[in-house]
């Protein structure tokens, strides 16, 4: 005679098996879409690689600062494609701020690594309004001249851009603040790229938010170690 404990293990075998067969089905599909566009699988590839050089930048890795070069050549022609041009010059820019950065980072013989340090709440916020107003001031002459871009993924783009400079700026001097502007940033380029149906860069931009604040409170710890 049957029990209704192993109809019941018996109906949770199925269940977990159909699951696992939707799964299994779930990701050829991906798999598949990534084979056969391969500009998703070079956004994808792009998404990982940078998602992990984040982490390493939240750990204070130097490797983050040798990963960050053949990550921004790839941003040059990924969002080339996706039309987004203020991500394009800042990845541009952020190629000659990475040597820099790198530089302080790694120090040399007559220079010690660059330590955590710290901005006040006055300058932050001087910084950043004026970032904002510049990409207000320019996404608007944007839309007059060149209307074919959406008004709100281009403020986006540009905000991105003119925050992006303040941002990598304070990272290379290991500003404990960098990670305020970069949770915010992220946000904001996470609508963008959704705005663009660029949906796999909209995920990396959300987890990268994650990780900003995770940077931040690992930052936080070493700058209070310093201190003590």
């Amino acid at each position: 005679m049957i029990k209704y404990d192993d109809i019941f293990l018996i109906l949770s075998i199925l269940a977990l098996d159909m699951q696992m067969h939707q799964l299994l089905v779930a990701t050829m599909d991906v798999v598949q879409s990534l084979l056969y566009h391969p500009q998703r699988l070079l956004e994808f590839i792009l998404v990982v690689v940078s998602i992990f050089a984040h982490f390493l930048e939240a750990r204070q890795n130097i490797w983050s600062r040798i990963l960050a070069f053949p990550i921004a050549l790839t941003n040059i022609y990924v969002y080339s494609v996706r039309q987004l041009y203020g991500k394009v010059i800042y990845s541009i820019v952020f190629i000659f701020f990475n040597a820099y950065a790198y530089l302080r980072w790694k120090g040399t013989l007559h220079r010690k690594s660059v330590q955590i340090t710290r901005i006040s709440y006055k300058m932050l916020l001087s910084i950043t309004g004026v970032s904002m107003l510049g990409s207000m001031v320019w996404t608007v002459i944007a839309y007059v001249y060149l209307n074919k871009f959406p008004l709100i993924s281009t403020y986006g783009d540009t905000c991105y851009m003119f925050l992006g400079f303040i941002d990598k700026w304070l990272m290379s001097h290991k500003k404990l603040e960098r990670w305020i502007i970069a949770v915010f940033r992220y946000i904001i380029f996470s609508l963008t790229c959704y705005q663009k149906d660029a949906i796999i860069l909209s995920i990396q931009y959300l987890i990268l938010s994650l990780i900003a604040i995770y940077g931040q409170i690992q930052w936080y710890i070493s700058y209070k170690a310093m201190k003590i």
